[in-house]
């Protein structure tokens, strides 16, 4: 089980075989899941999922009332976002694995959630 309202930006450290490394930040409270990868040494944001109300892209369109991911877009960073039907606040382990896998992320030894 996630502790509420711990929020830690150094929680997962990965490096690939590239020696690039990147973290993965995990916030939670009792209305919200948020997750947010990015570069380590850049500080470069990737991918990041939200729940906040409301949301509004740069080519005008928004989104109300649904959770959305922000992945990076070249000469926008996390600017736009898209909807998704998988987020589940009062299932954070589910999204957390659904982000994972949308991010390619392998623990060969599984996740310890009460170290999260």
């Amino acid at each position: 089980m996630w502790i509420a309202n711990r929020h830690t930006d150094e929680g997962l450290t990965a490096t690939n075989e590239k020696g690039l490394r990147f973290v993965l930040s995990l916030k939670r409270n009792p209305f919200e899941v948020r997750l947010h990868f990015r570069t380590r040494d850049r500080d470069m944001g990737l991918v990041r999922l939200d729940n906040n109300p409301y949301h509004p892209n740069p080519d005008g369109t928004e989104i109300r009332d649904q959770p959305h991911l922000h992945r990076y877009r070249e000469g926008f960073g996390l600017e736009w976002a898209d909807p998704v039907d998988w987020y589940d606040a009062n299932n954070p382990f589910g999204t957390l694995e659904r982000f994972l896998e949308l991010i390619s992320a392998h623990f060969p030894h599984g996740i310890q959630m009460e170290l999260i």
